[in-house]
């Protein structure tokens, strides 16, 4: 996995798992069919990777991939696709063709973010004590406000308001700050370090913190303060002469160290989607979703586990599959 700039109007799958493969592009106004054979565009030599697999391509502005009937099934988002089933694909979308994972990215998302605001985040000096540590005051029924509320919220003089903001807050961007540091190397008692200091930071300044999408999403502030926090642990180690045994990655200059921190994110709001889709359905509806959709077990399979047909296993997979999708793509709305 080298490193790959992304063209305008382009869609790019950036691998993320599995043997290394040349760059997996398709620009505007292109189609490409990625399998097995050798006369596909994008050759994947697998043996769960059909001779004709899936198929990439523009439609109506919109990028969209097809399983071309796949034997052994293509999983979008960790939900296996029906055979022939055509989906509009998002940016941050999860894809899995036998041993392959990929991150799907549209077109040039590199942010323009305020460098000062950026700087002014990661010099803020953390302290072991005082007024200014807020309370990590945690919400057990879930979200509430909109990004935009929550961010006005932490610029609330109210100190109730703040830490309730702040709670939620920690809730929302805690696990992906700590699953990426996890993933650059740090043990889970640094990874919790650094995810206090990043998110501590930021609330220091989060009232002289003004959100302008022009100059990237929230996230993009997020993970360039948490990946220079971890590179600066990393080197204050080097000088010590202490273990960074398994933080290599830190210092990675190519892309992947960007793509883990996009595939945290996208995981994240995956699990977020699935806890809020599960109460809507019966629990035999949601363990047909599991078997089928998930584990890749056969409809007939499943169906005689639960005493269903085939068909209404496919069905109940569908119910909550469209759930999930359209849950997902609300919280990627709401993103900041």
């Amino acid at each position: 996995m080298t490193n790959h700039n992304t063209q305008p109007d382009a869609l790019l799958l950036h691998q993320i798992h599995g043997k290394p493969l040349d760059p997996i592009e398709v620009r505007d106004g292109e189609s490409g069919i990625l399998g097995r054979s050798p006369d596909c565009l994008f050759k994947l030599t697998n043996r769960y990777v059909s001779r004709e697999h899936v198929s990439l391509q523009q439609t109506n502005g919109n990028w969209t991939i097809k399983d071309l009937k796949s034997r052994s099934g293509t999983y979008l988002n960790t939900i296996r696709m029906e055979l022939g089933e055509e989906v509009v694909l998002q940016a941050d979308d999860l894809v899995q063709i036998g041993p392959w994972k990929f991150l799907v990215r549209i077109g040039d998302e590199s942010a323009n973010l305020d460098q000062a605001m950026v700087r002014e985040i990661d010099n803020t000096p953390i302290k072991e004590n005082g007024d200014d540590v807020p309370t990590l005051v945690r919400t057990i029924n879930g979200r509430y406000e909109t990004n935009m509320d929550l961010l006005l919220q932490l610029k609330s003089d109210e100190t109730v308001n703040r830490e309730m903001g702040w709670g939620i807050f920690v809730d929302r961007y805690g696990p992906v700050i700590c699953g990426f540091a996890r993933n650059a190397g740090l043990p889970s008692s640094e990874a919790d370090d650094i995810m206090q200091n990043v998110l501590f930071n930021f609330f220091k300044v989060a009232d002289r913190f003004e959100y302008d999408p022009s100059k990237g999403r929230f996230r993009g502030y997020l993970k360039r303060i948490t990946l220079n926090a971890i590179r600066q642990r990393y080197r204050k180690k080097q000088v010590g002469n202490l273990d960074t045994h398994g933080m290599n990655i830190a210092e990675d200059p190519r892309d992947d160290l960007a793509a883990v921190f996009d595939r945290e994110w996208a995981e994240h709001l995956l699990s977020e989607a699935m806890t809020e889709a599960r109460p809507k359905f019966e629990m035999k509806t949601w363990e047909a979703f599991e078997l089928y959709g998930r584990r890749g077990m056969s409809a007939e399979r499943v169906g005689e586990r639960l005493q269903m047909t085939a068909e209404a296993v496919r069905h109940a997979k569908s119910r909550v599959m469209r759930a999930v999708r359209e849950i997902v793509i609300r919280l990627r709305d709401e993103e900041l």
